[in-house]
């Protein structure tokens, strides 16, 4: 299966650069220099922006998704084509919309962008199951982790769906927010599953148990316990340091110097306070009698 992954991967990336090479064919030139045709023109490719973003995005994911197994399951195979099939659809929605931006073909984009993001996290989630075939614990990890972090996805495609219906023409802005927040959720999510994959067992089935405040707070014991020295002093930039810096980082969460992503390198220290960490945890869960004596 190692061999037919690698060609998936080809397989699914010639796919994904024939979609956007269509949608660049289907933007109509102009033959006659008239203010309205530049203004249609340019309606043409701020639509094929927004697509363009979206199924970069998707793009990025699936890579990223696809980077973290070495083989597959048919199971993956074939989620992976009907993830393709209706994402191939995209320059005919895209031209559709362009062509005749009305709330019957916006909302109409709407939902194959839903479609294509709901097959994505199929795939992902039988992905996520391959990876962590023996770990039962990060598979209720990586639930509870980008279940949360779709609800704010889900809510605003919904939302941009409802606004299609009444303004065509202001759904479009949803449509091109909604691929960059998945992009900042997905990362976010992704950075807090390699930081739970780094923990011991033990604490790894702990987390999966913790509720939405508890892996806040989680994050922000690791944190602190696991801060990266801080890096060397570099030139100034023309860029403020925050966005240097983010730009400048590595893609893969997992060489990120931010946290130290493998519990085994830390220090004995280190291990120490995140283990009292889950301790102080677990007493603070743990059933307490109400102090009144037993009723005669």
């Amino acid at each position: 299966m190692e061999k037919l992954k690698t060609r998936l991967d080809a397989f699914s990336d010639a796919i994904i650069a024939i979609i956007i090479t269509i949608m660049v064919l289907d933007i109509p030139p102009v033959l006659h220099d008239t203010v309205n045709n530049y203004l249609q023109l340019g309606k043409h490719v701020g639509i094929y922006l927004i697509s363009f973003i979206f199924i970069a995005n998707i793009w990025y994911q699936h890579s990223t998704a696809f980077g973290e197994i070495d083989t597959m399951t048919y199971r993956i195979l074939i989620l992976d084509m009907f993830f393709l099939a209706p994402l191939a659809l995209m320059p005919l929605l895209t031209n559709m919309m362009a062509v005749n931006t009305t709330r019957v073909t916006v909302v109409m984009y709407g939902a194959l962008q839903l479609l294509v993001t709901f097959l994505f996290r199929v795939l992902t989630r039988a992905i996520v199951h391959l990876e962590y075939e023996d770990e039962q614990a990060m598979r209720r990890a990586y639930a509870k982790i980008y279940g949360n972090a779709n609800l704010l996805l889900d809510a605003l495609a919904v939302v941009a769906l409802v606004v299609g219906v009444f303004k065509p023409a202001l759904a479009l802005i949803f449509y091109l927010l909604y691929p960059v927040l998945m992009f900042l959720i997905n990362a976010n999510a992704r950075q807090q599953m390699y930081d739970v994959a780094a923990l011991p067992a033990a604490q790894q089935a702990e987390y999966a148990d913790l509720d939405t405040a508890g892996r806040k707070a989680f994050r922000e014991a690791q944190t602190t316990t696991f801060q990266a020295t801080p890096p060397a002093a570099k030139p100034a930039t023309h860029l403020p340091d925050t966005w240097a810096h983010w730009l400048d980082q590595n893609v893969d969460p997992r060489r990120r110097g931010r946290l130290q992503q493998r519990f085994d390198q830390a220090t004995p220290e280190q291990q120490a306070r995140m283990a009292a960490w889950f301790a102080a945890r677990r007493q603070r869960s743990a059933p307490r009698g109400n102090g009144r004596a037993p009723r005669r």
